[in-house]
């Protein structure tokens, strides 16, 4: 053993350990889908019983309960009932199935509520050179007017003082309406229209061309008044209150063009001249601001002869309209005195050389042969408007097509119209002198189905006698 190794050559012994490769699985499943469902039930018994019984059944002591109906019912019955549905009838003047098919004609009643006489001024009498009532406008609070009285007719230029007097109820007197307050001008006020919810404010234009806004809650207040030579010094024919989406517009135009932060109380008058422009203001009578915004001369950049307005009237805009119902809310119309119709567009106009103004006309429509005695937008029919002529012709219009939609002649010489708001084809038309003695009220009622038709019917008489005093109604 000497000639091995170094080691001990005792046996060792250790543990082996096999190693078996092995694979390992994950699986798992799911039942079918759980659904629940539930069911419910009512059920419905219904028992009809009924019975029927005699007098002899009731056991009836007395010979009258044996019959039946009692005597003499009958024949009272007969007698009063009668008298109760003649009571009935007395009471209910209105018709018990008064339907909207109904072929019977509505009546509407008006009756005078008070008359008031002018007579205390000079020159109320009969003639063209007498003064008149030129124009008239209610305030918003609906418990006072005012009323322009002055000459019709100059021969040059004006040279008579005009004359507003407002008129206001009074409960001390009676619930009548007293004079309460007269304001005087250098000459005659054509135009007058106190705003639509301020009632405090009214604003009037005179014969030389002024435009004047006056705070009946601060008498002492200066007036506020247009610049010198507005209007070229010729009459204001008309006046006009904008509404919140128009005033915006004006406004937003404004602060674009001069760079002014508009006030909170900030308003938009508009005017119109005999000379063909017509003239955008902001107004604010508690900071006394009488600026303009934007003066348009209509054909000023054709070279042509100015235009005599007449009449002019804003498109009406709703923003919760349907998309296919909704149109351009920059159109406004323009009638003047030789029957011309102009459709012009606020923001989009042509440039006047040397002038400050802007042409806003884009489209001549098809007019009138006569004087334009006014043209109105429909409230509810987007883009519709009529116009009406001194010769009693009655067009209704569309801002897409420049001929009208509908000609109505009417045999009665008419002075004034309206769409009523809450009905989309009714227009109410007063009447020009019908009868020496009588002032009567019409409608017109259009319907548009296939074409556009038409109903007259005039429906008020109220008597009157000179242009000398005002007749306030009301429906009875």
């Amino acid at each position: 053993m000497s000639n091995l190794s170094g080691y001990d050559g005792e046996a060792v012994g250790f543990d082996s350990v096999k190693l078996n490769k092995t694979e390992e699985k994950d699986s798992s499943t799911q039942t079918t889908e759980y659904s629940e469902s539930g069911v419910s039930s009512q059920t419905n018994v219904s028992k009809e019983t009924g019975s029927l019984v005699t007098a002899d059944d009731l056991n009836a002591q007395e010979e009258v309960l044996k019959e039946y109906p009692p005597p003499l019912l009958t024949e009272f019955l007969k007698k009063v009932v009668p008298k109760m549905l003649e009571q009935l009838d007395h009471s209910d003047k209105e018709p018990l199935y008064n339907s909207s098919d109904s072929d019977e004609e509505e009546v509407i009643n008006a009756k005078l509520f008070q008359e008031i006489t002018l007579t205390d001024l000079p020159g109320m009498a009969g003639g063209d050179q007498s003064r008149c009532i030129l124009d008239m406008s209610w305030s918003s609070a609906g418990n006072s007017f005012a009323v322009s009285v002055g000459r019709l007719q100059h021969v040059n230029w004006c040279v008579e003082d005009g004359l507003i007097r407002i008129f206001t109820i009074k409960r001390t007197a009676g619930d009548t309406f007293v004079r309460t307050l007269d304001l005087t001008e250098k000459s005659c006020v054509t135009k007058l229209l106190y705003h639509p919810t301020v009632s405090a404010l009214l604003a009037y234009g005179t014969t030389s061309g002024e435009v004047v806004l006056c705070n009946l809650r601060n008498l002492d207040a200066i007036l506020l008044t247009s610049p010198a030579g507005v209007h070229e010094s010729k009459r204001v024919t008309g006046l006009y209150w904008a509404d919140p989406a128009l005033a915006n517009i004006f406004l937003t135009m404004h602060i674009m063009n001069t760079g002014k932060r508009r006030g909170a109380s900030d308003q938009i008058l508009i005017s119109a001249g005999c000379d063909g422009t017509i003239n955008v203001w902001r107004v604010n009578a508690n900071q006394k601001i009488f600026e303009n915004v934007v003066c348009y001369c209509l054909n000023g950049s054709r070279n042509m002869d100015s235009v005599n307005i007449s009449c002019f009237d804003f498109i009406k805009t709703y923003p919760l309209r349907p998309s296919e119902e909704k149109v351009a809310d920059d159109i406004f119309v323009v009638g003047c005195t030789s029957g011309g119709l102009y459709l012009c567009k606020i923001k989009t106009y042509q440039p006047i050389v040397d002038s400050k103004c802007v042409d806003p006309v884009y489209e001549v429509f098809q007019g009138h042969i006569g004087y334009m005695l006014d043209v109105v937008f429909s409230y509810q029919k987007p883009g519709v408007f009529v116009s009406a002529s001194i010769d009693s012709e009655v067009r209704i219009y569309d801002i897409n097509q420049p001929s009208p939609l509908k000609v109505i002649h009417i045999d009665k010489a008419i002075s004034c119209m309206s769409w009523l708001p809450n009905n989309p084809c009714v227009l109410v038309m007063g009447l020009a002198k019908p009868d020496p003695q009588l002032l009567q009220l019409g409608v017109v009622m259009l319907t548009q189905r296939s074409h556009w038709r038409w109903h007259v019917h005039w429906f008020a008489r109220f008597p009157t006698k000179w242009l000398s005093w005002a007749v306030l109604v009301y429906a009875k």
